[in-house]
């Protein structure tokens, strides 16, 4: 009879509501920072912690062990009671796992070396250069490959990776916006050896588990994750490893519903000292106020921050050229100032540009990578120009001879040559070819009344002064700009 009854509390104790048996899970996860990755001889990083709180709220005691990449895919795929994190869930692995998430938003992007002059304007464009650097069987590399790209070199680590790209034996490599930074550091290699060309698509990170793991296992984690996120405990240890850009969008505090994104763009905006500023931050902070809103303001590539106003909800951008091919892309709030674009050279050549198709008989003319002007040139079928991810570094190939032309605006040309080092006096407008006006670029998914009360708010600045003010602060005497 005890031997009855003691028997009868050692199933209770390893069965899970429901009747269903409670069996060891095998917890996998890779070398991915800032997720997850080896400290010390340990995991750690963001999804570490989080999978480590959900086993301490269940009461469970598995190890979370690191292993490749593709053999956690295999176990997953061919084992019972398997767990693997962090997972991208697309739609052709949707109905293989079972899903517990999500975790957080990864931007995958192609990075190269700093002084390599790859520039890509679009994915297809990617097709053209020797090799890119993938992570073997990893969603980035199913990716490609679904779309046809055969110039792959795959590795079973993003180390691996890095160091192809930067001995040149790869072009390229694809990798999430984050972790490039700490898995540069790990290899001794300066993160400003590396320059990110092209955002390439979002995707949400979850904890797979295997289809034989019982359904009412995968349901109690997603509880216990859905409370850690409703306590905070969720943004606690998101803000420790993450920026904004990456937290889904459950987790958002009520107060930073909006995602803010800028450049390094004087006098517009910019960082000076480790502190934002510009006549397009002030304006946007004094809106702010007026709608006791608290968004914080991240200062990103152009290229990063054009693709999150494009695909990611409550996001907005500027200070965003309004023009007819991005109308739809957008919702609108401005205008901020408006500026004259133009074809600039170095003074002492002397060149002479009559129209733009005398700019098109140009060698080289400098641009910067995805803004509103090289997009114009390239709607116009210009093939001259050379693509730059830092608008300063043009004012250097201007005076060097590297370039023939360097387009830029009256608004910000004096400042990023003095960004630069250089006397914008040795800098000439050889030919103005457009009028534009700049805004603030919201996502399509944002809702409509938040952009109508911005732009309300906009409109009141403009009329009681403030706007006045703020402009004679920034703009020389006499400019005229978003009136």
């Amino acid at each position: 009879m005890p031997c009855k009854f003691l028997t009868c509390i050692l199933v209770a104790l390893f069965v899970l509501p429901g009747g269903v048996p409670a069996a060891e899970l095998h917890i996998l996860t890779e070398e991915n920072p800032p997720l997850n990755f080896e400290k010390d001889g340990q995991p750690a990083g963001f999804s570490v912690e989080i999978v480590r709180e959900i086993l301490r709220r269940l009461n469970h005691s598995e190890p979370i062990r690191l292993t490749p990449w593709a053999r956690g895919l295999q176990m997953l795929d061919t084992q019972p009671n398997v767990v693997l994190f962090s997972t991208a869930r697309t739609p052709e692995r949707d109905a293989r796992y079972q899903w517990v998430g999500p975790l957080c938003i990864m931007h995958w992007c192609f990075f190269a070396r700093a002084d390599a002059p790859v520039t890509l304007s679009r994915l297809e464009d990617a097709r053209q250069v020797r090799a890119i650097a993938t992570y073997r069987n990893d969603a980035k590399e199913r990716y490609l490959r679904i779309r046809g790209f055969t110039n792959l070199d795959s590795s079973n680590s993003p180390q691996s990776n890095l160091k192809k790209l930067m001995s040149g034996r790869v072009d390229l490599w694809l990798h999430p916006n984050v972790g490039v930074p700490l898995i540069a550091r790990k290899e001794n290699i300066a993160p400003d050896k590396l320059k990110m060309i092209l955002p390439v698509t979002s995707v949400n990170l979850y904890i797979a588990f295997s289809k034989k793991t019982p359904p009412s296992v995968v349901t109690r984690w997603q509880q216990v994750l859905d409370e850690i996120k409703k306590d905070g405990t969720f943004t606690t240890l998101a803000q420790h490893w993450l920026p904004m850009e990456n937290l889904p969008s459950d987790v958002r505090p009520a107060n930073t519903l909006l995602a803010l994104y800028t450049e390094n763009s004087p006098p517009g905006n910019y960082t000076e000292k480790g502190v934002l500023k510009g006549f397009a931050v002030d304006v946007v902070h004094e809106i702010q106020r007026r709608l006791k809103r608290s968004d914080p303001i991240s200062t990103v590539p152009w290229a990063r921050g054009y693709h999150l106003a494009m695909t990611q909800p409550n996001t907005a951008l500027f200070s965003t050229t309004r023009l007819a091919q991005r109308e739809s892309l957008f919702q609108w709030v401005g205008p901020l100032y408006d500026q004259h674009w133009g074809f600039y050279a170095k003074k002492s050549r002397g060149l002479r540009i009559a129209s733009l198709e005398d700019a098109k008989k140009s060698h080289r003319i400098g641009t910067y990578r995805n803004d509103a002007k090289e997009q114009f040139l390239k709607s116009l079928g210009f093939k001259n120009l050379v693509s730059s991810n830092k608008n300063v570094s043009n004012v250097i190939h201007l005076l060097r001879g590297n370039i023939d032309l360097w387009v830029s605006s009256d608004f910000n040309m004096h400042y990023i040559a003095g960004q630069a080092g250089v006397d914008p006096a040795d800098i000439a407008l050889v030919f103005p070819f457009r009028q534009v006006e700049n805004y603030i670029a919201f996502s399509r998914q944002t809702h409509k009344d938040v952009v109508t009360a911005w732009q309300k708010a906009l409109d009141t600045l403009k009329k009681d002064g403030t706007y006045d003010r703020l402009r004679t602060k920034w703009l020389p005497p006499g400019e005229k700009r978003g009136q």
